[in-house]
């Protein structure tokens, strides 16, 4: 009778076995979103930084998309004694600073009929070409 008992709760407990299978694995991560361009208004803002850092008095003439991936911002700049103009190329994804064309100069004297009598004499050249001449020397 035992034995009967001890083969009957063996087949019965093989019949409850639970078979378990492994969790499947987790889905993939999503793919990287691909980082949003820079704005109009944020690659301004980014020249306008630049601009100032650079301690000039910065005016917006420009601001364009070269091709898909660069900001080219123009500024006409100036200081008291210079100006000139400040091109900045951005990366329009990294909004990295790939270029800067600063073409800042100091201001020759001023044109101004009060200083001196002999204004005629130097100033902006004779003819077309407003240059110094070897004739006017």
């Amino acid at each position: 009778m035992r034995l009967a008992l001890v083969i009957g709760c063996l087949m019965l407990a093989s019949g409850c076995v639970l078979h378990t299978r492994s969790p499947p694995p987790p889905p993939p991560p999503p793919p990287p979103q691909r980082p949003v361009a820079m704005t109009y208004r944020e690659a301004v803002n980014l020249g306008f930084n630049q601009c100032r850092s650079r301690g000039y008095e910065c005016r917006l003439k420009d601001a364009d998309r070269k091709g898909r991936d660069v900001w080219r911002v123009k500024f006409h700049a100036s200081t008291r004694r210079a100006r000139g103009h400040l091109h900045l190329d951005f990366d329009a994804y990294s909004r990295s600073l790939l270029r800067v064309d600063d073409k800042v100069k100091a201001r020759r004297h001023d044109w101004d009929d009060d200083d001196d009598d002999d204004d005629d004499r130097r100033g902006r050249g004779r003819g077309k070409k407003k240059g110094h001449a070897r004739r006017d020397d």
